[in-house]
């Protein structure tokens, strides 16, 4: 793709650290390899260095088998779900599915329509998907309109819904009802649905609260199967479990709890030729001999499915692929999809080139963001090449396309993980018209005038976090150090033991090689094939050994002369073992570290069952500082630190107020002092939350009286709203939406993103 990496780039590589932990107990280590036929020392150790330390929870881990499913019955509204379908049968009402255009909404669709045909036979008419080159994620009137017209009077949607309580006040208008299962963020106003399934009503530690859509979408179908089984004799759910495991690796979501369970249950499912969909078939034509496993859906299957509506918008065809049983009907369309892949890649390449040519306009060590904008970029495509800018310079990434006859832009951000994008967006939301996303990709619309201040906020703002605009970048951590001769089929089935594995809470294992000579080179690009990711193969020698790998968007001018070290992932696609570079660099240059002491050990989800020695953290954070206080401890003092905590229930901002305007108001009538601490511990708020409080307090006409740790009221005749009252009120609110934020984080987020939180 280049020739080299940007100077200033290469300038800031990042620290290579390999991971230092204690060695797993013998004890541990034959425990561990009697649950596993493949399973080995390596295995263990992996497992005992990511927090897996108690024997309880391992085996659930590794099989699923040894995992007790969850009822979907802990489900708030499924009895309203249920019943609401009861009454379609009885009056025998038209029902249809309403999806989404990603993988993870279109697999969701295909398991209703399929899983749903044996129970509701000629009720159920018609699915519905947006157009994404017309439509938003999401219900909209003229989509039911349209189903209205076909006589519907009963919608399930799937992967979409909960934020329309609009649409579904229309859809009742026209005459039909709404039971919605999704997963995204809950509105605070009611919905108006008959039912809402959506895993973010359930306790943060339940394992069914990181379902995707199809998750939540095979749930609500186990709940409808066990509700009337001799409606669905003759066929088997599980035969859905293959479009379920697809969906869940495609939307990235962790693999934990029943995510897991239903992923490990449906790769296997993936690996059996005789049980192979025709659509998947297809598709992967010889990409892994006739089965399809987690890489296979990674970077063959999904990208497929989601290519069709980057490029066409239309997705109807995605469910005949995936249902049919006509072979020959899978293959003609899996050869079109193929097409529009390829033009997918084909203008993600111009627009990358595009977007590498205005980075290479920018001083980058004065910048701690890339924001580039132009005005013929398509929307779909844009986070595909914002993530590239992120793997390619290091740092978040911005790519917007912008519209001068509407003065407005949008687009996609990206971050690795390492800068809290989330965070550091959610600062500037005043400049926004529209904004959400997570720590590690974003949507925005903004007005084009506020591009530039966007931009110089959000450099001033990660440099306040980092210290410097030019910071060096959060290190590389290693699992594994090993040699050549142990690349070898023993380890990659070690290894991929511990599979499924997640893009960031449980990563694939990266190895480090030392001291190998890079030979037989050559740029590779599929024969001329400009669609196709350019690599570099080759063949790493170490003087008695060889081993074939590759380097992916490398060309031979990217390799270092001499003996290298080698930062790889160990796969194997088509039949054949190789290693993938993650990052080499010249060994006679290279400082490898030893990672500090950040050992944790991960009882979020169970915290009754945190008995294993060391700090315990009982309270979840709701800031960085205090969390860096553990981190800091711990190092001091050479302990791990356990997660025990249980995420409290978010806070209701007008509760909080209304609480402490009662004890202001007390104190005030009682002539006594409230203290700082007791009070702020008592309403569960950080002290900068309690300063915005007793500000919008003062708004009111109250003299407060601070005097060192304590405080007290002088309340007026009369309580009276000023013109800054609701200012001040809307920056306490914001507060505790912060603070709300920070707790989500600090109970979701990834162990690998904690430990490198300092």
């Amino acid at each position: 793709m280049f020739a080299a990496f940007p100077e200033k780039f290469t300038a800031m590589q990042r620290p290579w650290q390999v991971h230092s932990a204690d060695p797993a107990p013998l004890d541990f280590i034959e425990a561990v390899k009697k649950l596993h036929s493949d399973a080995g020392a390596i295995t263990a150790q992996l497992l005992w260095q990511r927090g897996y330390r108690d024997l309880q929870q391992v085996p659930p881990f590794l099989d699923w088998r040894y995992y007790e499913s969850a009822s979907p019955n802990e489900f708030p509204d499924m009895p309203a779900a249920l019943g609401r379908l009861q009454q379609a049968f009885d009056q025998q009402e038209k029902v249809a599915i309403w999806g989404d255009f990603d993988t993870d909404g279109v697999t969701a669709t295909a398991v209703l329509w399929e899983g749903l045909k044996p129970v509701l036979g000629a009720q159920l008419v018609d699915f519905y998907i947006p157009n994404r080159q017309y439509d938003s994620h999401g219900l909209s009137r003229h989509g039911l309109e349209a189903l209205q017209q076909k006589g519907v009077s009963l919608i399930i949607t799937c992967d979409t819904g909960c934020t329309n309580g609009a649409e579904i006040a229309f859809a009742r208008q026209l005459g039909m009802d709404v039971i919605v299962t999704d997963h995204h963020t809950l509105e605070p106003a009611p919905l108006g649905a008959v039912a809402l399934i959506n895993p973010r009503q359930l306790p943060w530690e339940h394992p069914l609260r990181h379902l995707s859509g199809v998750g939540v979408a095979y749930k609500f179908l186990e709940a409808v199967y066990a509700r009337w089984p001799e409606k669905t004799q003759g066929y088997a759910l599980e035969n859905l479990l293959d479009l379920v495991a697809i969906g869940l690796i495609a939307d990235l979501v962790e693999l934990k709890g029943e995510c897991r369970y239903l992923a490990q249950r449906g790769l296997e499912q993936l690996g059996k030729r005789q049980t192979l969909r025709p659509g998947i078939a297809a598709l992967l034509k010889a990409a892994s001999k006739g089965t399809a496993r987690q890489r296979e859906i990674s970077f063959t299957v999904a990208p497929c499915l989601n290519a069709v509506s980057r490029v066409e918008g239309d997705v109807r065809s995605l469910i005949t692929l995936l249902t049919t049983q006509d072979r020959h009907q899978a293959q003609q369309l899996a050869q079109h999809i193929e097409k529009v892949n390829a033009q997918r890649q084909q203008r993600q390449k111009e627009i990358a080139k595009i977007a590498h040519a205005k980075v290479a306009q920018l001083d980058l060590s004065a910048s701690r963001v890339i924001l580039l904008t132009d005005d013929s970029w398509p929307l779909s495509l844009l986070g595909l090449v914002a993530n590239e800018m992120v793997k390619t310079y290091g740092r978040p990434a911005i790519l917007l396309q912008t519209n001068p006859e509407t003065g407005m832009a949008a687009g996609s951000a990206r971050s690795d993980g390492f800068v809290d994008l989330y965070e550091a967006l959610h600062s500037q939301r005043h400049l926004f018209e529209g904004f959400g996303g997570h720590p590690y990709a974003a949507g925005l619309r903004l007005k084009m005038t506020h591009i530039p201040l966007l931009e110089a906020a959000l450099n001033q703002f990660l440099t306040q976090k980092e210290g410097t605009a030019s910071a060096t970048p959060q290190p590389l951590r290693i699992d594994l150090e090993v040699t050549l001769d142990q690349l070898n089929q023993r380890l990659l089935k070690e290894l991929e033991v511990l599979a499924p594995f997640d893009a960031t809470h449980h990563p694939p294992p990266r190895l480090l090689v030392r001291n190998v000579e890079l030979t037989n080179l050559r740029d590779n690009n599929n024969r001329g094939n400009q669609n196709t990711r350019r690599y570099v193969s080759m063949w790493l020698h170490d003087g008695q050994h060889t081993f074939p790998a590759k380097w992916w968007d490398h060309q031979i001018g990217d390799c270092p002369k001499g003996r290298c070290d080698l930062v790889i992932e160990l796969e194997q696609w088509q039949g054949f073992l190789s290693a993938v570079i993650k990052e080499l660099r010249p060994s006679a240059t290279n400082v490898i570290q030893a990672a500090s002491f950040q050992s944790l050990m991960d009882y979020r989800d169970r915290p009754h069952e945190a008995s294993a020695k060391g700090l315990r953290v009982e309270t979840c954070p709701t800031s960085r500082e205090s969390w860096r206080q553990w981190i800091q401890r711990a190092k001091r003092e050479q302990q791990p630190l356990i997660l025990a905590y249980s995420p409290p229930p978010e806070q209701d901002a007008l509760k909080v107020w209304q609480e402490f305007l009662r004890l202001c108001q007390q104190a005030s009538q009682q002539e006594t002092r409230l203290q700082r601490e007791g009070l702020r511990e008592h309403l569960g708020i950080e002290a900068v939350t309690l300063d915005y409080a007793l500000n919008v307090l003062q708004t009111l006409g109250v003299k407060v009286i601070q005097r060192g740790e304590e405080f007290g009221c002088e309340w007026p005749p009369q309580v009276k709203p000023s013109a800054d009252t609701a200012v001040a009120l809307e920056i306490f609110t914001a507060a505790i939406a912060e603070e709300n934020f920070r707790r989500r984080y600090f109970a979701a987020a990834p162990l690998q993103a904690l430990q490198e939180t300092h």
